[in-house]
């Protein structure tokens, strides 16, 4: 059995000796490091930053329709045969063709047209342009927050996993020691098989558990490595531990009206519904008339050799041009009414959202406080359980305490371990959610 016990042992230590065995050539990762690399590796915030530069791009192109249009053309035209054109003969009144221009044509037409009146078409385009790219600045802001608290989650649950990983390590120490000592104790006589036994089969079952949190700390850290954009290959320690310092913790009101000034997905909606307003606008100028200034300036050359012949002749116009439509199925009054009905439904979700959110705070806080006193809960139920396992141990070793009693003592101190880092992690996720929830994000 003493070979099996040493078995044992090996397997228990194996699989965080091969974790911390490369810590020498490993990535040294800390939360801010973390932080960093996903934001200059992440795709999905990639794809947000080329969004803020296709508002930037659609507020130039608005500002296209309030600009001059001005346009080039040259056209060469070879007649193999050319145009022909009947006159009636001024004596017989018969038709009688006529053969026109040159065997060679060339033309250049630059033509000019600028807006002057579009019912307020051109301006609200601009300012639906500039809405947008705010729109556009505040969806980045989402992704980057969305981004940091899935870092900081990821960053949060490798520290805990690393800390149940070592609890349950000390656990195995504490119970193999036992055993060692169970076993000297029965080989001089002092306790019963049936406590050998029992102390094997603690010992035995606590396998499960030491290999369960070795794997659940390989997987966090591969999550953590493609948040990062890291190969998963490359071995990295995180740097830092689960610790609880109190927060500063204000009003629930306070908090509130921080996230309607801050939250991005909230501004986000107040752009969007001042866009669809500008939209009403703009639909509704195709009903009203519209006036341009036009001009066209022409050169136009004839030959029938390769050349200019008398070289080009000019011309030149310029005028106003008035567009009003008058009809159109009702076409336009339908698109007005659709463009009224998405401002109406932007203003609903705008609403249905600062609801959510006031939920969602409240959520948060009443979560925050929770973790915090379960964290001070479970300090003082460590001290207290590290006392019974003293006391356990000194019953048993006397000869007055049960296999059992020291059992109970051993299984207390690594529960109530477990339940301290993970109120722990619950404080820190809830306090990383709440600064998120309520738009602090640089």
């Amino acid at each position: 059995m003493t070979f099996r016990c040493l078995l044992f042992a090996l397997i228990a230590t194996v699989g965080w000796g091969l974790l911390f065995a490369q810590d020498g050539r490993a990535r040294r990762i800390t939360l801010q490091d973390a932080i960093s690399l996903a934001l200059e590796n992440n795709e999905i915030l990639r794809i947000a930053r080329n969004d803020v530069a296709n508002a930037h791009a659609r507020i130039r192109e608005a500002w296209a329709d309030a600009l001059p249009q001005i346009n080039f053309n040259a056209v060469y035209t070879r007649n193999f045969m050319r145009p022909v054109f009947f006159f009636p003969d001024p004596i017989t009144g018969e038709q009688r063709p006529f053969r026109v221009g040159s065997t060679n044509s060339y033309q250049m037409l630059v033509t000019f047209n600028q807006t002057l009146f579009q019912a307020g078409k051109v301006s609200g385009g601009i300012k639906a342009a500039n809405l947008f790219k705010e729109f556009s600045d505040e969806g980045f802001r989402a992704s980057k927050a969305n981004l940091i608290l899935s870092v900081k989650r990821a960053f949060y649950t490798v520290l805990l996993n690393k800390q149940l990983v070592e609890i349950n390590r000390q656990s195995v120490e504490q119970q193999r020691a036992h055993l060692m000592s169970t076993r000297k104790l029965f080989e001089q006589g002092q306790v019963s098989e049936l406590d050998t036994l029992r102390a094997w089969v603690d010992y035995t079952n606590l396998q499960p558990q030491v290999l369960r949190a070795v794997n659940n700390l390989l997987i966090a850290e591969n999550q953590l490595k493609d948040l990062m954009g890291l190969d998963l290959e490359e071995a990295i320690v995180v740097v830092g531990e689960l610790d609880y310092e109190p927060a500063a913790n204000p009003s629930l009101e306070a908090l509130q009206e921080e996230a309607f000034r801050n939250r991005p997905e909230l501004r986000q909606l107040e752009f969007e519904a001042a866009m669809r307003s500008q939209n009403v606008g703009i639909t509704r100028a195709d009903l009203m008339p519209r006036l341009f200034l036009t001009g066209s300036y022409q050169s136009l050359a004839q030959s029938d050799a390769f050349d200019l012949g008398s070289g080009f002749q000019n011309s030149f116009f310029g005028g106003l041009r008035i567009e009003w439509p008058l009809f159109n199925g009702m076409r336009t009054s339908a698109r007005v009414q659709q463009a009224r009905l998405e401002y109406e439904n932007a203003q609903y979700r705008l609403r249905l959202f600062r609801d959510q959110l006031k939920m969602e705070i409240k959520t948060i806080f009443l979560n925050l406080n929770e973790a915090a006193k379960r964290v001070e809960v479970q300090r003082h139920a460590i001290r207290q359980a590290e006392r019974a396992l003293f006391m356990a141990r000194r019953r048993y070793n006397e000869g007055v305490g049960t296999q059992l009693e020291l059992g109970d003592a051993l299984l207390a101190l690594n529960l109530t371990r477990t339940n301290y880092v993970q109120a722990v992690f619950d404080y820190q996720l809830a306090l990383a959610e709440l600064e998120k929830a309520v738009g602090r994000i640089d």
